[in-house]
């Protein structure tokens, strides 16, 4: 079993993350955290909705639903009833890459935990009548999205963004795809798509390695059977530039929203650039956007620049929210800002400031045996062993020069597909 060992943050030495692998190659992550008191377990699949064909739209996420319905040896809402019991949680999540499947139980009771993931997710029973029932559930829930214009205009974005790339696509699907899905369609994605070779675990918090590892070694996790690992599911993620321009009701404020294309997942040094980009603009009231959008004009309510990692590229996403009269102002100034700040580098007191911010934000999340599987799976998934602490080295391997250079220009208001959400009477 391979260890490694972290940097220091603030005298605090940082979790050390075990790594090893089951017979079949599933891997699986360590990260002893005893003062917890708890264990998560984390199962990971890369069986996200861009790994759907196009006639299995919102499958991915409606199988995620699906398999807390029965297994082949458990009947329907027991897996609920015995996590519970065992004093534990449950919850599941469908992304565009991946989906993940997460306990978080008492230590003495994460072996048997972990069995009743593996039955859950890995041998699910799809039955007609739950089939069925279940699919009034998720087409309510794509319901209930459709009718929150912030999350209309957010998905407008993505597909005008993404033109035909699967990352343009409703993770919940369509209307239209979940009423064409089928039991046996759903099985066969299953088949396809949720085992050995697209599998990792994470397991965090309260737990031995050697002695938890010993014993998964002879559960039913390590008799999965082999599917076809990833391979690359979508060309590179190429952004359309432009600006469209969108009418919602009930939208109280006004939106400008953009999104560029960024380096994929893999690349973690320039995740940390970006990373520290994304502080620099918009993160505090000191950075560059807010300090000026808000602070000074008093022009926006709320200004958010995230980062989503995706494996075939990544997305920022700006989103900045005004009162309706001045979005044409928010039109022409957000842009002037964004060159304003590419055309010198971050001053070093603002970098500093960046660098801090985000080690505090990562420390908090080791506090947290859940934070801490979140973070090792998706790398975990992709066959990388990523430490807690990676972040941290590769924060200080930047420099004004190099993310002026190197990062900055990703940013460039001309590579972005911006998009301008308004009040109006009709949705266009």
């Amino acid at each position: 079993m391979d260890r490694l060992k972290l940097p220091c943050l603030n005298g605090t030495t940082t979790p050390t993350v075990h790594h090893h692998s089951l017979a079949n190659g599933i891997l699986v992550g360590y990260v002893p955290l005893p003062e917890t008191g708890l264990t998560c377990l984390d199962l990971w699949i890369a069986a996200g909705s861009c790994w759907e064909t196009g006639t299995e739209m919102g499958l991915a996420h409606f199988l995620e639903h699906m398999v807390f319905k029965g297994s082949r040896h458990l009947a329907e809402g027991e897996f609920d009833w015995r996590i519970e019991t065992l004093g534990g949680a449950s919850n599941a999540a469908t992304g565009l890459d991946d989906v993940h499947f997460q306990v978080v139980c008492p230590a003495a009771a994460a072996m048997e935990a972990v069995g009743l993931l593996t039955e859950l997710a890995l041998f699910p029973s799809f039955q007609d009548k739950a089939f069925a029932l279940e699919r009034l559930v998720v087409q309510e829930e794509l319901k209930q999205a459709l009718d929150q214009p912030d999350e209309v205009a957010y998905q407008a974005l993505l597909k005008r963004a993404c033109g035909a790339h699967s990352y343009g696509r409703p993770i919940l699907g369509t209307p239209a795809s979940l009423d064409a899905l089928t039991v046996d369609t759903m099985a066969a994605f299953h088949r396809r798509l949720y085992g050995a070779g697209r599998l990792a675990v994470v397991v965090s918090g309260a737990v031995a390695p050697e002695v938890f590892h010993g014993r998964l070694q002879s559960g039913p996790l390590s008799q999965s059977a082999p599917v076809s690992p990833p391979q690359g599911v979508q060309p590179r993620l190429r952004i359309q530039p432009g600006h469209g321009r969108l009418k919602l009701k009930r939208l109280e404020c006004a939106r400008l929203m953009a999104c560029w294309a960024m380096p994929p997942a893999a690349e973690r040094t320039m995740l940390a650039g970006l990373d520290l980009a994304i502080c620099l603009l918009a993160e505090g009231r000191c950075s560059w956007l807010i300090s000026r959008l808000r602070e000074e004009l008093n022009l926006v309510d709320e200004l958010d620049l995230e980062l989503v990692p995706l494996e075939a590229g990544s997305l920022a996403i700006l989103e900045a929210s005004c009162v309706p009269t001045r979005l044409h102002q928010l039109e022409r100034l957000l842009p002037q800002c964004l060159t304003d700040w590419l055309g010198q580098p971050p001053q070093p007191q603002a970098l500093q400031r960046a660098r801090r911010q985000m080690a505090a934000r990562v420390s908090f999340g080791w506090e947290s045996a859940g934070s801490a599987a979140v973070h090792v799976g998706p790398s975990l998934l992709r066959g990388h062993v990523t430490p807690l602490g990676a972040q941290l080295m590769d924060w200080q391997t930047w420099t004004a020069a190099t993310l002026h250079t190197r990062v900055m220009p990703l940013f460039a208001p001309g590579e972005a597909h911006w998009l301008s959400v308004a009040p109006g009477d009709n949705e266009s």
